[in-house]
This record gives structure tokens, sequence and C-alpha cells, in this order.
């Protein structure tokens, strides 16, 4: 058993890497490394937010935390790839969460996808002094009031006043966007490296009832 179980929660599910894992009625997700294309699945989505890793650093432990045999050496690819799949899923409106070194570069990849583009200052762990951004990118001008909000209330809050037929997530982690998603009844597509990490997502919900 290794460092990085989050409660062993995903041995009660059948996740199979590169099959799609159906929960409820609402959500569709994968165990996937984005960095090998883009599942067709995630094609119906019209809204995407995506809290990617935010360095080469971050990005290793991602891979360690999945029990991965392999890295990537260049954050610049990954980020490349990512923006591939951003493109790709031709979504109304796009979110990027990042940090500050990586900020004015992900704003330039966002314009060159989207035609308005604006960021939001924003928080992590509702924690005032952990800072980070959310790069909004949209086909047509929006004006959220969303500047100084942590980004699980970013998230909470886009998933339940924005109208969207399916959200998309990139980089899953343990599932806030497909949470609140399904929570106001909506559908929710994604994709995560760590299946561990995604079980963690699925029996959040498949047991919200139970609770």
């Amino acid at each position: 058993m290794t460092k990085w179980e989050y409660g062993g929660v995903y041995k009660k599910y059948d996740i199979v890497d590169g099959e799609i894992y159906k929960i409820k009625d609402k959500g569709e997700v994968m165990v996937h490394d984005l960095t090998k294309g883009l599942p067709e699945f995630m094609k119906k989505a019209d809204v995407i937010f995506v809290d990617p890793p935010w360095n080469k650093g971050n990005l290793s432990t991602f891979y360690t935390k999945a029990d991965k045999n392999y890295r990537l050496d260049s954050y610049e690819f990954f980020y490349q790839e990512l923006f591939k799949s951003i493109k790709e899923i031709e979504a109304d409106i796009c979110f990027v969460e990042i940090g500050k070194q990586y900020l004015s570069l992900f704003i330039e990849e966002m314009k060159k996808i989207y035609k308005h583009v604006t960021f939001y200052n924003s928080s992590y762990y509702h924690r005032k002094d952990s800072f980070c951004y959310i790069v909004q990118g949209s086909k047509k001008r929006v004006n959220y009031k969303l500047d100084g909000i942590d980004e699980e209330d970013i998230i909470a809050w886009i998933c339940k006043n924005i109208d969207y037929n399916c959200i998309a997530d990139l980089c899953m982690g343990q599932g806030l966007v497909g949470y609140h998603s399904y929570i106001n009844g909506k559908n929710f597509v994604g994709t995560e490296l760590n299946k561990k990490r995604l079980g963690v997502t699925i029996d959040r919900i498949e047991t919200l009832e139970e609770d």
C-alpha cells in the first residue's frame, strides 16, 4: 500500500483506466492522462473548470501520488496539451486555476482560444494567505463578480448560477466540480490521472443520498 491511499474508497468501485465510469445519471469520468489526447466524451461540455498542476514540481508530485512510473520532462509540454484539449472541447466559457508563476502565460494561452479573457484573484483551502488566480475565457463577454472569492466557492457559484448543459474538468482531483455540479442537478464529465483520487469523487456522490 502506498502512502497516498485517500481512504482506499476506490476499492469499492470498478474503476478501470481508460474506461468511462458513470456516476448515477449525471456524471461520466475516466482515469486518463490528459497528455495522451482528449477522450471523445469530454467534448460534450459547454463549460470547463480545471485546476491543473501549477508548475513542474507540482506536476511530478501528481504522477508520484498516482503511482505512475513515468514523469514528464517538460511542464511546457503539459500545459500545451492542456490548452490543446481546452480548444478541442470548444466550451462557451472556460475557467483555469493557476498560481502566480504561470499566470501571464496562461492568460496568453487563453487569448489564443477565446475572444474575451480576464482573471480573478482567488485563494484556496479558504485561507486568505494561499493565493491563486482563476483565468476566464469566453466566446461572449461576461461579467461575473468573482474577484477575491475562494476557489471552492467560485466552483460552487459556477455550478449553481451558470446555465450549462455539461461542465468538464480535465484534472478532477477529489472532485469539487463534479460534486457541485451534481448537487445542482447538472451533468458533468471529467478525467483524472489518479484512480485513487477519482474514487473519492465517485464515493462522495454515490453515498450522498445515504448521508
